[in-house]
């Protein structure tokens, strides 16, 4: 069975620290590896930590000297790691029993493969429940997706997979550059697509990460105009060399929309306005339309019919993909007796 590590950046989440290590140690199939890299916290991270691993041979605490960034303490706690496969996990997320004993044994019968996904929940800043991440499922049963395919995948669905459960192979990792800063908020995203692209990959359809959702997050301080012009143009610029079957002119155009719708979901409609300026002809004029004639009280219509202006390619699979995937999803966890979400300190 192939080795993985688990690496934790924090930095002053030690409120949330106990129960991401503990769903990481508690596991009937722990990892091989768990690396908590600390980035010059000021609250009591340090000593959390200590006390969370103490006895732990498997788990080792990395204290950054300066303050590195996420990225940078996730760069420092793969030097440090030995393991073929490598999951990066935010300190306030937490994982759910069993996905390593899943992702193992997905990973040995197809060797070399640049990743692994599950699917995952969301819950509030206070542990409570919101919804499962409506991802798109991609298959009933555990798969594995060629290279070639995961280009098809990301150019018809976008992104179908969830960070808090992404096994990435190391070797492919390092290969494509591992995390690029100059995606900000999307770098995660961006280097899954390339490892896909690069190596295949391997999909569950079973929720096993449960992610934080938190106001002002780094993604949505992402994006803006500005900063999606940025990345498209370092997509451009570099994207061909990394996976030039998947960063296509035509791949690209179709990003540029997601991202900007993704943009006016993430501020509730805000920003309608502003987005129509990138474009002409009747996108425009809809655009406008959306803007001028429906009050920022009704945030949820504005943001539908934007989704149908700049992504009507995306409706079929959301409504396919996403929710009858998801909804599938759901009858197979009740009719296997796996319930709904299985709060691990039920």
């Amino acid at each position: 069975m192939p080795g993985i590590a688990v690496i934790v950046p924090n930095r002053n989440d030690s409120r949330y620290l106990p129960r991401c290590i503990r769903s990481i140690l508690e596991q009937k199939d722990p990892p091989d590896e768990l690396i908590v890299v600390d980035d010059q916290s000021t609250d009591d991270s340090v000593a959390v930590i200590r006390s969370l691993i103490a006895g732990q041979e498997r788990a080792r605490l990395i204290q950054n000297p300066v303050n590195l960034g996420t990225l940078g303490a996730m760069d420092e706690g793969l030097k440090s790691s030995r393991s073929e496969y490598v999951l990066f996990l935010s300190a306030n997320d937490f994982l759910l029993p069993g996905i390593f004993a899943r992702a193992r044994p997905c990973l040995a019968r197809h060797p070399g493969a640049g990743l692994w996904s599950a699917m995952g929940w969301l819950v509030d800043e206070e542990d409570r429940l919101v919804r499962l991440h409506v991802s798109p499922v991609v298959s009933l049963r555990d798969t594995y997706i060629p290279a070639a395919q995961c280009g098809r995948l990301a150019y018809r669905l976008g992104n179908w997979t969830v960070g808090a459960t992404l096994v990435y192979h190391r070797d492919t990792l390092e290969a494509v550059g591992r995390f690029d800063p100059a995606y900000m908020g999307l770098t995660d995203l961006v280097t899954t697509l390339i490892v896909a692209n690069r190596r295949g990959a391997v999909y569950s359809p079973v929720p096993f990460g449960v992610a934080r959702l938190h106001s002002g997050s780094y993604l949505s301080k992402t994006l803006t105009e500005e900063n999606i012009a940025a990345i498209l143009g370092r997509l451009q610029e570099r994207g061909a060399q990394l996976a030039p079957r998947l960063f296509t002119k035509v791949f690209l155009e179709r990003l540029a929309f997601r991202l900007r719708f993704a943009a006016v979901r993430a501020d509730r409609g805000k920003d309608i306005s502003s987005i129509a300026t990138k474009y002409s002809g009747l996108r425009r004029f809809a655009l406008d339309a959306v803007d001028r004639l429906l009050p920022p009280r009704f945030h949820r219509v504005r943001v539908a019919l934007t989704f149908l202006v700049l992504c009507p390619f995306d409706v079929l699979p959301a409504l396919w993909n996403r929710l009858l995937g998801c909804v599938a999803v759901l009858i197979l966890l009740r009719l296997r007796g796996q319930g709904t979400y299985p709060n691990p300190l039920a």
